[in-house]
Formats: structure tokens, sequence, C-alpha cells
């Protein structure tokens, strides 16, 4: 672990990292109810059907993006656990506390974060 990760910043990360977890296992929870609720047939003619199967789908899309989230939460509980946390991926530079403050979960500093995502 980062040396400037003391006891104090190394909880504060911590709490961060499970309260995002907690937040992200209601709202995946609340998606598969709902989308339990849209695929259940009810009355209604073949357009409100159409309808519901295609709002089921939309909000098993968003489900997917959450649990993807929240495999990288569970990622970087690990990072912190094993003392990798805070460091870039890519790099092996330190990452910006500012950084890990907004985006808890980051596996990447800034710069190298701007080049994965630039489109060749």
């Amino acid at each position: 672990m980062d040396a400037r990760f003391d006891a104090t910043l190394h909880e504060e990360f911590r709490r961060r990292l499970l309260a995002s977890r907690e937040s992200l296992l209601r709202t995946v929870a609340a998606s598969d109810e709902e989308v339990s609720a849209l695929e259940a047939p009810g009355p209604g003619d073949s357009p409100d059907h159409a309808s519901a199967r295609s709002m089921a789908t939309l909000m098993s899309r968003l489900a997917g993006q959450e649990k993807r989230e929240l495999d990288e939460v569970a990622a970087a509980l690990r990072r912190l656990g094993s003392g990798a946390y805070g460091v870039c991926e890519s790099c092996r530079e330190p990452i910006a506390l500012a950084r890990l403050r907004a985006v808890p979960a980051t596996r990447c500093c800034v710069h190298c974060q701007a080049n994965q995502e630039v489109v060749p």
C-alpha cells in the first residue's frame, strides 16, 4: 500500500467502497424486482405486452451495468486489502487522492484512463 495511506485513509476508502457496494446491491435488487414485475403476464392487449418486454430488456441492461460496477467495487476492496489500492494498474504510479475520492473503485490514474478511452 502506498505510504500515504495511513489507517485513517484506509478506513475512509473502505467505508466509501462498502457504501457504494451497498447502494449498488440495493439498486440491482430493485432492478431485478422491476424486471420480474414487467415480465409477469397481465391484462392488456398485444402492444402493452410488447412495451412491457421492451422495458424489461432495458431494465436487464441497466442491471448488467450495475453488476459490472459491483464487480469493480469488489475488486477495489480486494486491492485495498492486499495493499495495491491507489496504485495505477497501467503506469504503477499513485492515483491522486482527489480521483480516488471521486471514483473509489478506479483502477487507473487520470492520464492512463484518458489513454485507454482514446478511440484509434
